[in-house]
């Protein structure tokens, strides 16, 4: 057994390389006298620590030529960033109506992409058909077939210790699916999973450079819509797995039937069929001859192509838009006067609709919200838009490199 301080010692080096890690990852690129000062390490560790990562190629020198020589003049310092190459994450996003495949590099950036429409009802076996070709594109396609780690972002509810899709109610047909056992026996590698909007928020607070005390409150308008809030740097998590259901907060005691069970949640008017059934009706009016001429020459009814219409300026389409944005924003005007969030970003495709659904938003949290509560929310879209959860489960898959490590205590035994 270790000796207490061999331990000690051990973990201080484990720390000060994961702190040294992050401040590169914040500040890149950057300098070494910059992390020292992030961090309050020494320069002499910051420079051991350093010349470690280049030898493990965890990171790489770039040059600083593009900035302005300091007062001594001369050429600047090389700095310092990480090395995307260093790590080839698969990521995995099911969505109930797309799937996404990519590989990510250490720096979050994509090397590879592929996606592809679904259809919710489809058997899981149909599913993972689909997945298995689009993993064997992208890795044939990589820099280098092997990768190191598999991240996974689901819909519905999660185990997440045993990497399991319990049920999600945009996927009725899938229930229990062994999803982590599926992909090590295909790669061999233990998939990590998550909820799709966990990840769209772990993403977001992972390249947020700014104060960690900010709270962040996501919305994610997929299939369905889910919430994600974000406090100090950490994605609150409901007990038993549960959280984040805003879909199903009931609005409309008269309204429609949820897939759920209930009548007039929120997704009866905000999910992808509600579109689909506003475009409907448009059409036995006599309107949305823009969409219906796109239908007829093969593309497929969904809402991205309605958001991606009302952006180019068809009226009809924007319309649509314009109503989803109004729920939307009622649901974020209760979740600002519930929760206080100092950011409400949104994420998902609709934000193909860019202003129309970000004004949409912004007149019902004006109208809605208490004016102490509004003055300081700011609403924007998610960085990375509709692969903000994909991208987000590349993250899952990689930042056990940058966490610092959990301590945790033995209890005494007490011997009679």
């Amino acid at each position: 057994m270790d000796s207490p301080n061999t331990g000690n010692s051990e973990l201080i080096v484990q720390v000060n390389r994961r702190l040294v890690l992050q401040a590169i990852r914040s500040l890149q690129p950057t300098y070494r006298a910059e992390v020292s000062r992030w961090t309050e390490l020494n320069p002499a560790t910051v420079t051991g620590i350093v010349s470690e990562l280049l030898r493990a190629r965890l990171l790489r020198e770039v040059s600083g030529d593009f900035l302005a020589p300091g007062p001594a003049g001369g050429r600047p310092p090389m700095m310092l960033r990480l090395n995307n190459d260093a790590r080839r994450i698969l990521a995995i996003d099911l969505e109930p109506e797309m799937l996404r495949v990519a590989i990510v590099g250490l720096g979050i950036d994509i090397v590879e992409y592929r996606e592809e429409v679904l259809d919710r009802h489809s058997q899981p076996n149909l599913v993972f058909k689909t997945l298995n070709r689009l993993i064997d594109e992208v890795l044939s396609r990589g820099r280098r077939r092997a990768i190191d780690g598999i991240g996974v972002s689901l819909p519905g509810l999660i185990d997440r210790e045993k990497g399991v899709l319990l049920s999600s109610t945009n996927m009725p047909n899938w229930r229990n699916v062994p999803i982590r056992e599926i992909l090590f026996r295909r790669l061999g590698h233990q998939a990590k999973v998550e909820r799709a909007v966990h990840l769209a928020a772990m993403h977001e607070d992972w390249i947020d450079k700014s104060d960690d005390n900010r709270t962040k409150l996501i919305l994610s308008l997929r299939t369905g819509i889910g919430m994600s809030f974000v406090r100090r740097g950490e994605v609150f998590l409901g007990a038993g797995g549960f959280n984040g259901e805003v879909g199903h907060t009931v609005i409309d005691l008269d309204g429609a039937q949820c897939e759920c069970g209930n009548r007039g949640c929120l997704e009866t008017f905000v999910s992808a069929d509600a579109v689909r059934n506003r475009v409907e009706k448009m059409f036995a009016q006599g309107r949305g001859q823009a969409i219906a001429a796109a239908v007829k020459e093969g593309q497929q009814l969904r809402p991205e192509l309605v958001y991606r219409l009302a952006k180019d300026g068809d009226s009809d389409s924007a319309d649509i838009v314009r109503d989803v944005g109004r729920y939307v924003g009622l649901a974020a005007a209760n979740l600002a006067n519930l929760l206080s969030p100092d950011e409400l970003i949104v994420s998902g495709s609709i934000d193909l609709a860019e202003d129309l659904i970000l004004a949409a938003i912004r007149e019902q949290i004006a109208q809605r919200s208490l004016p102490q509560i509004r003055e300081h929310l700011t609403v924007r879209l998610a960085v990375a838009k509709e692969k903000a959860s994909l991208l987000g489960a590349a993250v899952l898959a990689t930042r056990e490199l940058f966490d610092l490590p959990r301590l945790t205590h033995r209890r005494a035994t007490v011997s009679n």
